[in-house]
């Protein structure tokens, strides 16, 4: 009995931060349906950070903010398993798995080095990286926890994969006809190099269904890199604590969302789960992620953000340029025009 009581209170107290959040990501999703070019992930981040700095926010909201930002952003990464198939992945053939590989690493390295090149942290620039690399914000929520960066430096890398995802959806196009790259080329290319899943179909769907075909899969496999990369960050991570003498306790190697992330892969690659199912849990990790990304943007204030300065920006429109340069290329070695 006193199990349940205590397991109805706690809920309680989280109701009104989980109602505010709510709210935010539902204003999020209204907005992408009137513009469907912008994500409803990266539009309640932005929506977030505005409603706290223009609403006074109440006390009361702090727990259901929090169990937002970490349980509800947490599930939706896990659930994000369900969207990667390794029978697919396998399909791609060795060569497009080895383009992925490059794209992914060239990106989160290359950015990591700009951002010590502008006087930015390494960190920062890793978290850039990696939500450039493999799955825009998603991407950033699950690897913050293996970086020493803040809410706003979060917040700023979020707002920096929707800018540029969105510049990637009326640039690519362009660029694509003006380098003469055919629909499997095109797709291939948007699938490596625009960030947002949502923003790849964007981007892809101006030219055929090929095209979009292709850059489904590719981005498919750039976001089954999550687990590997998060591992890596994870060792790091360990590996700096252990070089400052730190006494505190460990990370573990993977957290247990990217442990479900990899185990919901599996069951999604052998076909056990139906349909309809497989299509309500994706649909249901994305909202999660929204309600982890509104409540990110609402922790975060204009004076701290403000503080991070104008290098991001620059950092940012650099990484940009990056991953589309060498998706192009190696677009251009595996597949030609």
């Amino acid at each position: 009995m006193r199990v349940c009581q205590h397991s109805s209170v706690h809920a309680t107290r989280n109701l009104p931060g989980l109602a505010i959040t709510g709210a935010v990501v539902a204003a999020a999703y209204a907005l992408n349906h009137g513009i469907p070019s912008l994500s409803p992930l990266s539009l309640s981040v932005v929506l977030g950070v505005i409603v706290a700095n223009v609403v006074r926010m109440p006390e009361a909201a702090g727990p259901g903010v929090h169990f937002s930002g970490r349980r509800l952003m947490r599930l939706g990464v896990a659930l994000l398993g369900m969207e990667v198939s390794i029978r697919s992945l396998l399909g791609l053939g060795w060569s497009t798995i080895a383009a992925v590989l490059v794209v992914v690493t060239v990106t989160i390295l290359g950015v990591a080095g700009l951002a010590q090149l502008l006087g930015l942290e390494r960190d920062f620039g890793l978290l850039i990286g990696v939500g450039y690399g493999i799955c825009g914000a998603s991407a950033v929520a699950a690897a913050k926890s293996q970086t020493r960066t803040t809410e706003e430096q979060a917040s700023y890398a979020v707002a920096l994969v929707a800018l540029c995802g969105t510049l990637s959806i009326a640039i690519l196009p362009v660029l694509g006809a003006i380098f003469g790259l055919g629909d499997l080329a095109f797709g291939r290319w948007a699938g490596a190099a625009v960030h947002d899943v949502g923003q790849v179909v964007a981007t892809a769907s101006t030219r055929s269904n090929l095209a979009l075909h292709a850059a489904i899969v590719v981005k498919l496999a750039r976001v089954a890199m999550l687990a590997p990369v998060v591992l890596l960050l994870s060792l790091r991570a360990r590996r700096l604590q252990l070089h400052v003498g730190t006494t505190a306790k460990r990370p573990p190697l993977l957290p247990l969302f990217v442990v479900s992330f990899l185990i919901l892969s599996v069951v999604n690659s052998i076909n056990i789960v139906p349909a309809p199912i497989t299509s309500f849990l994706v649909n249901l990790a994305q909202v999660s992620m929204a309600f982890g990304l509104a409540a990110l943007g609402l922790n975060v204030r204009w004076r701290e953000l403000r503080a991070v300065g104008g290098r991001p920006l620059v950092l940012g429109l650099l990484a940009w340029v990056l991953v589309a340069a060498v998706a192009l290329i190696v677009v251009l070695i595996t597949v030609g025009r």
